[in-house]
């Protein structure tokens, strides 16, 4: 009699067989997705590397005898599905920043006859996210508009280079500029001012310095009754990065998928001590205690009135003149200052690029200034 498989047997085998494949498919398609996820976290990982290390970099150095600009930004997160609808998680920070350091810095573009790049000792430095290409119907894309894994962070770099003595033909002169295009181009563009720091600070009209910054802040910067004393549009500030339409903004490019960036400072007033500004500071649900500016109604952030601090000019809205504990903004009470202090916490949510980790990873780094 002649051996075979029965119909059974080949049943049997083949049941076998797919319960195997499909054992295999499972782990096949669990080690692809593990290996997807771990290069989604090594590249936020790396985007979080070159980002501290250049905080560290450029704080390293910082110019307490300079200027510095924060503006803070708060706006709601339209997907949060918290219990605590007024949790600090509930909102999304945009925050900016704007310092002078001291380092050897390099332009990235070649200028002048001799075609060399422009170097120098003093540099400007600020972070912010960035405005992007113009949407379709040719409005600002801000970084409000875009999804969070979409956004970038910027990093502008104004290297100070006085001009020639005597020489007023080169010297940045921002009383020139008659249009939003030519602040946005000096903002977004531009790697030199020709200015020294000592010449910044004694920018001899006030209302050329609150230009400028609030260029730089994208902020309308008003007096201490809410009268707007920056003359400049929407269109002329922030930093847009775009380059396609503008290759030389592409060194302002700093981090891509940088979906908040939230700056902080250490206070310790002797009674209390935490990180400002923000939102919800005990967490309660409530917002009277916030540092934001809040509407008519007092129950909610109002995203058209962002504090700020200007040092040492001695303008912060987040601290009270009449305030008993309130300190001199200047260099010698620099680590009592709300909104400095002795340190800088920088909060930031990143994104990898294919969006695997649909909510980010979000990283805080603390540079110390009492050194």
């Amino acid at each position: 009699m002649r051996k075979a498989f029965t119909l059974m047997e080949l049943v049997v085998a083949l049941a076998i067989l797919a319960i195997v494949l499909s054992f295999a498919g499972v782990i096949f398609q669990v080690s692809i997705e593990s290996h997807r996820m771990a290069l989604a976290n090594a590249e936020i990982m790396q985007k979080l590397r070159v980002i501290t290390d250049q905080l560290n970099t450029d704080f390293r150095s910082l110019r307490k005898d300079g200027e510095i600009f924060v503006v803070w930004a708060a706006e709601r997160e339209p997907n949060y599905a918290g219990a605590n609808p007024n949790s600090s998680l509930a909102f999304e920070r945009f925050d900016r920043i704007m310092f002078f350091t001291s380092g050897d810095f390099q332009t990235y573009r070649t200028y002048g006859a001799n075609s060399e790049p422009e170097r120098g000792n003093v540099a400007r430095i600020c972070y912010t996210l960035a405005r992007g290409p113009a949407t379709p119907l040719g409005e600002p894309n801000w970084p409000q508009m875009q999804k969070p894994g979409k956004r970038i962070l910027a990093r502008t770099q104004h290297i100070l280079v006085p001009s020639a003595s005597g020489s007023t033909t080169q010297r940045l002169d921002v009383s020139k500029f008659t249009t939003p295009a030519q602040w946005l181009a000096w903002n977004s563009e531009q790697e030199v001012d020709r200015i020294s720091l000592e010449e910044w600070k004694r920018i001899p009209r006030v209302s050329d310095k609150v230009n400028i910054l609030s260029v730089i802040g994208d902020i309308t910067i008003k007096d201490q009754k809410g009268n707007p004393l920056s003359t400049t549009t929407e269109e002329a500030r922030g930093v847009l990065i775009d380059p396609a339409a503008v290759p030389a903004s592409i060194h302002s490019l700093f981090c891509r998928g940088v979906g908040q960036f939230m700056v902080q400072g250490w206070w310790d007033n002797g009674q209390q001590s935490r990180w400002v500004p923000a939102v919800d500071p005990n967490e309660d649900g409530s917002l009277a205690d916030s540092d934001f500016p809040l509407i008519a109604n007092g129950t909610d952030i109002d995203p058209t009135n962002d504090p700020a601090l200007w040092y040492p000019r001695g303008s912060s809205s987040l601290q009270d003149p009449n305030d008993p504990n309130a300190v001199p903004m200047d260099e010698e009470h620099f680590d009592e200052i709300r909104g400095l202090g002795r340190a800088l916490k920088f909060t930031f949510t990143l994104y990898d690029s294919r969006n695997l980790i649909k909510d980010g990873r979000t990283f805080t780094h603390i540079v110390y200034l009492d050194n």
